[in-house]
């Protein structure tokens, strides 16, 4: 992915957050009321519960060194 698409997904990701006061409640909360108009889904967890559990769909968890699970948290990305 290019730099430009990544910074563009910062911004969005910015500009919600501030929508919301920063506060996961309520961002949570206005995720759930789309979900209710739009009668979708609009964060769908499963697959991402599911790789964490078992690995990445299709790969398995111990055919990459660095996907092996370690009992440690999963790194996260650097604070902006």
């Amino acid at each position: 992915m290019s730099d430009e698409l990544i910074e563009e997904l910062w911004q969005i990701k910015d500009s919600i957050a501030r929508e919301h006061g920063y506060d996961v409640d309520a961002l949570v909360a206005h995720l759930r009321t789309q979900e209710r108009m739009e009668s979708r889904r609009v964060v769908d967890l499963h697959a991402a519960r599911e790789a964490a559990e078992y690995g990445a769909p299709g790969k398995r968890a111990d055919s990459d060194p660095g996907s092996r699970d370690t009992g440690e948290p999963a790194p996260t990305a650097p604070a902006r």
